[in-house]
């Protein structure tokens, strides 16, 4: 890349290292080296001694620039190899932000971020990223100003108007709405609101707002609220289901892999003499728990309540319908 197509920051970082190894350079000689006007070289500099803090000088005996504390950096060039790695690991998990008033804003600071580092550094720091690969699987589309206006209304406490698409009765309903907090749940926005409707805290899908209104009322989080609490009461995103001490048994193959994650604080293990498993857990019994459970086909059986199992029993039957 020509010099003279280098964004100011990196022509700026690239100052920085010539001032940090007292190269003293001047006006005249950066220009050239960077092929532009000399009145940008020295508008950089002022930025870099007005904006930036850097204490540049002028040595006339030398006829060029230098720092006069020893050993400053500019702060980008203090960040370790590991953390400029972990830096630029993050900016492939901007998918994730995609759809919210908050991508363009992190695509342009990470941007920012590489314009600083020398061309090598940053082409060097590409290649290892590019070693990893994030896949969230299939998510839904959202749109920016819906984040827009809930972001707006979380942060001014503001009841909002919302048209909401209500998938397990297929039709829109219209509630009044007190927003809280943003959840990212497998690549997927929720909201966490409080709902004038139901009269309780709800979380609802991003993607299914159809419409959102502001409205002249201003709302105050309750105090007894615990938003840590309330994201832990669910299996998953699901919430509502009656409470349950559920026990479930994995066969030897299967138990491998479970015994990989924790799946709930209120978990417990027991391993059986053939390297079975039984897990135990306390969790809300909801249709998220019971898809999960049918995921591992015939590797899993619920053991307890009684009545769960009786559940899935009938669940199991008319899987095998669809067969016959």
């Amino acid at each position: 890349m020509p010099f003279s197509t280098h964004p100011p920051y990196r022509r700026m970082a690239e100052i920085d290292y010539l001032l940090a190894q007292r190269r003293y350079p001047n006006a005249r000689k950066l220009a050239e080296r960077f092929e532009v006007d000399v009145r940008t070289i020295y508008r950089d500099i002022d930025y870099m001694r007005d904006q930036m803090h850097a204490p540049i000088e002028f040595d006339r005996r030398r006829n060029g620039y230098y720092y006069t504390e020893e050993g400053f950096v500019l702060p980008v060039q203090r960040l370790t190899e590991g953390e400029l790695v972990a830096i630029f690991l993050a900016e492939r998990l901007l998918t994730q932000y995609s759809g919210t008033p908050y991508y363009a804003h992190l695509k342009s600071a990470f941007q920012k971020i590489s314009d600083w580092l020398p061309e090598k550094v940053s082409v060097s720091l590409s290649l290892a990223a590019a070693s990893f690969s994030f896949n969230r699987g299939p998510t839904r589309e959202t749109q920016a100003e819906v984040f827009q206006t809930l972001s707006r209304a979380i942060d001014q406490r503001r009841t909002l108007s919302m048209t909401y698409f209500t998938q397990s009765r297929n039709r829109l309903t219209q509630r009044l709405i007190d927003p809280y907090h943003f959840l990212n749940h497998e690549g997927d926005w929720y909201l966490v609101a409080y709902c004038h409707r139901r009269k309780a805290v709800r979380d609802f899908a991003i993607s299914r707002i159809r419409a959102l209104e502001d409205t002249d009322r201003f709302f105050s989080v309750p105090g007894d609220f615990d938003l840590q609490g309330y994201l832990r009461a669910g299996f998953g995103i699901e919430k509502g289901g009656k409470m349950a001490a559920v026990a479930i048994w994995f066969d030897p193959y299967q138990a491998r892999w479970i015994r990989e994650k924790q799946w709930d604080e209120s978990e417990q293990r027991e391993e059986q003499a053939d390297s079975s498993l039984i897990l135990r857990m306390r969790v809300p019994v909801t249709g998220e728990l019971k898809r999960w459970i049918l995921s591992y086909g015939s590797h899993a059986a619920v053991l307890e309540p009684e009545w769960l199992r009786e559940e899935m029993r009938e669940e199991a039957g008319k899987i095998l319908e669809n067969y016959s």
